[in-house]
């Protein structure tokens, strides 16, 4: 159990800002948790099979659209005595879907810190300026 989890994500994962409604086709609204270009992570009322294929309607302020996937895992989330299961799926695109496109640092990079011999770079003065 020591040993390092390693993340196995091709994309980064987003909170979906901005969309106010999903729902999975046929007619299962679902909670979207977080997404990205290859896929989303949603809560649901109902399970969800893996394998299965599905259509993902989300609906912002802007803007409707669509997306078919397919459910790769599902398990049950949390238990509540009142309004019983609910569910949590991780969906694949068929597509990759550049709505949810973050721009990110690649792997390994970093951003420049300051230029250690002391120099500003401050360039050149705009003639008429």
């Amino acid at each position: 159990m020591d040993q390092p989890l390693t993340d196995r994500r091709i994309d980064a994962r987003v909170s979906p800002a901005g969309a106010t409604r999903a729902t999975l086709r046929p007619g299962c609204v679902v909670l979207l948790v977080d997404v990205s270009p290859g896929g989303a992570l949603v809560q649901a009322r109902r399970p969800l099979r893996p394998g299965a294929r599905a259509h993902l309607q989300f609906v912002t302020s802007a803007q409707t659209f669509g997306i078919a996937a397919h459910v790769l895992r599902c398990a049950v989330w949390s238990l509540d005595p009142r309004d019983g299961a609910l569910y949590r799926g991780a969906l694949k695109f068929d597509q990759r879907c550049d709505v949810f496109r973050v721009e990110t640092t690649p792997q390994g990079s970093a951003v420049p810190g300051p230029d250690p011999s002391g120099d500003t770079h401050e360039g050149n003065v705009i003639p008429g300026g």
